[in-house]
């Protein structure tokens, strides 16, 4: 009995360590997580490769992050002795995994369970999820993912209030009732293939983010999952995305795919590292309806060409189409600090900005920041701070169902516009543990009632503005915003991020109406891949 036991615990241990050498044995083609935490690692690295990498464009190629020095794509310090792959395949190992030379798949389960408590309302709060991610690798050029992730959750008060407006989850799909609360999805799956080192090709279902901050005006993973196709060229010190999205307008009825409209975007992104202390982006997206009113599904091929710059073809379209141009740009000071920012024109007249007269259609929006890397010499703490502004109808459109949103969300600043924000994070991450704080004061201009759009609610009708002259920062009724965060968690399996985490949340919001208050405590477990902004 006993050799059998033996027998089959050195079974146990040979299978265990494939599945672990065989994580690593291509240069992958394949999406980091957008998760802000799990990429800290990559951003301090980068600093030492200021030609090489680009970290304004998100999700990261797990091929581009090879080249780093000072990554650990495991982000562990357990060495890989014999004596501990069980612990190894714990702590870091997929759950299922399956090597045949070329090709490979792994399995990973998605879940979570956080209890909550809101002290000020006296409400308990809770939140599950489950699902699953698959990965699967053909040679080295082709790589495809899915993830399939349902939550149920009873959300405080404050986010409940957008639920009923919006009828969505913010950075999920459709509200459900349930009887804890509501239920949605967060689903993405892509696949990638890169011919070379120069090109990347993409086909998907998710979120992108491009921008250096913890907010970007230009394209953030603040709405929920989309399809879109997507190229992407890296050479020399340049770095070019063309991607094409579906976007849906939702407005009719969140919870009847019937009614949801099409509508389709062309965005473009170059990054050029230009010394190695600047690098500079310019960044552009037309959002545009069907050409064919009859049809929801018609799409104008006009917008195909991965050339930058389509104002010149929108015009000789003669189109009314949504257009967007943008600027990013990270300076290095010193070692360890960066000064960033972002311009973001929606319309832009020069002569109108110059009067100062409040023209209802000087839509711009501007963000400036600054990350400051191992502070005081301490290794990997890390701290950021930035100012966003975004004036009144900024993302809007004349027709709503070509504003710049997606599934009754922003697709930039989750507040959408008509705001300014100062908001600093500072976290610190010693091997498995990560401890972070963050504080946030925001004025937004909100509406007061339902036939007067002041400029915050990109989905308001272009034709309810209360004048064509005499529009401010933070119009309408003028609410205060205090959100803080404090919050700790212990990294348990790092190949699929599965974290205990526990946290608190105050919140302060105000205006001439009153003041709602909230004081959250949260503690559970969590696979965490992607960034949900709660933080408004």
């Amino acid at each position: 009995m006993n050799s059998l036991n033996s027998y089959f615990s050195h079974r146990a241990q040979c299978l265990i360590v494939l599945m672990l050498i065989f994580q690593d044995v291509f240069a992958q083609p394949e999406n980091l997580p957008l998760l802000r935490e799990a990429n800290i690692g990559i951003t301090n690295a980068a600093r030492e490769n200021p030609y090489q990498f680009h970290t304004a464009i998100r999700p990261y190629l797990k091929s581009e992050i090879q080249s780093l020095n000072g990554v650990n794509e495991n982000d562990t310090a357990m060495p890989s002795s014999k004596k501990m792959v069980l612990r190894n395949y714990i702590s870091q190992g997929h759950l299922l995994g399956l090597d045949a030379g070329k090709f490979f798949i792994k399995a990973d389960p998605v879940f979570s369970a956080i209890a909550g408590y809101d002290a000020n309302a006296g409400e308990r709060l809770m939140q599950t999820s489950i699902g699953f991610r698959t990965q699967v690798q053909l040679g080295k050029k082709l790589f495809g993912e899915v993830k399939i992730e349902s939550f149920n959750a009873d959300y405080a008060s404050y986010i409940d209030s957008v639920i009923a407006k919006t009828q969505v989850v913010p950075g999920g799909n459709f509200a459900g009732r349930t009887g804890l609360g509501y239920s949605s999805n967060l689903n993405t799956g892509y696949l990638s293939y890169s011919p070379n080192k120069i090109f990347n090709f993409q086909a998907g279902f998710g979120k992108n983010f491009w921008g250096e901050g913890y907010r970007s005006l230009l394209l953030s993973d603040n709405a929920y999952s989309y399809p879109y196709l997507k190229t992407t060229a890296h050479f020399w010190r340049i770095k070019y995305v063309s991607m094409v999205a579906n976007f849906k307008d939702v407005q009719r009825d969140p919870g009847n795919s019937n009614t949801f409209r099409n509508k389709y975007a062309s965005l473009h992104y170059l990054s050029w590292n230009a010394t190695k202390w600047l690098n500079f982006g310019l960044f552009e997206a037309i959002v545009f309806e069907n050409r064919n009113k009859a049809s929801y599904h018609a799409f104008d091929v006009n917008y195909l060409n991965p050339v930058i710059f389509f104002r010149p073809v929108e015009y000789s379209l003669g189109s009314g189409d949504n257009a967007l141009l943008g600027a990013n740009f990270k300076i290095k000071l010193t070692a360890n600090m960066q000064l960033y920012g972002q311009v973001i024109l929606d319309e832009f007249f020069l002569k109108e900005i110059r009067a100062r007269n409040g023209w209802q259609d000087n839509k711009q929006g501007a963000q400036a920041g600054l990350k400051y890397f191992n502070v005081a010499g301490i290794k990997n703490l890390n701290f950021l701070t930035e100012v966003n502004v975004v004036r009144p109808y900024t993302y809007y459109h004349k027709n709503a169902t070509q504003n710049y949103g997606h599934f009754n969300q922003p697709l930039a600043h989750p507040y959408g516009a008509n705001f300014y924000e100062s908001m600093s994070t500072l976290n610190y991450k010693y091997k498995r543990w990560f401890v972070a704080a963050k504080f946030i004061y925001a004025v937004v201009g909100l509406d007061s009632n339902q036939t007067i759009s002041y400029g915050q609610d990109i989905y308001r009708a272009y034709d309810q503005r209360p004048s064509v002259y005499g529009n401010g920062l933070a119009q309408g009724l003028k609410t205060t915003l205090i959100f803080a965060t404090a919050k700790a968690s212990y990294l348990i399996n790092s190949a699929y991020n599965l974290r205990i985490e526990g946290c608190m949340i105050p919140r302060i919001e105000s205006n001439i109406n009153g003041t709602k208050r909230a004081l959250i405590f949260q503690l559970g477990i969590s696979t965490s891949l992607d960034n949900r902004y709660l933080d408004f």
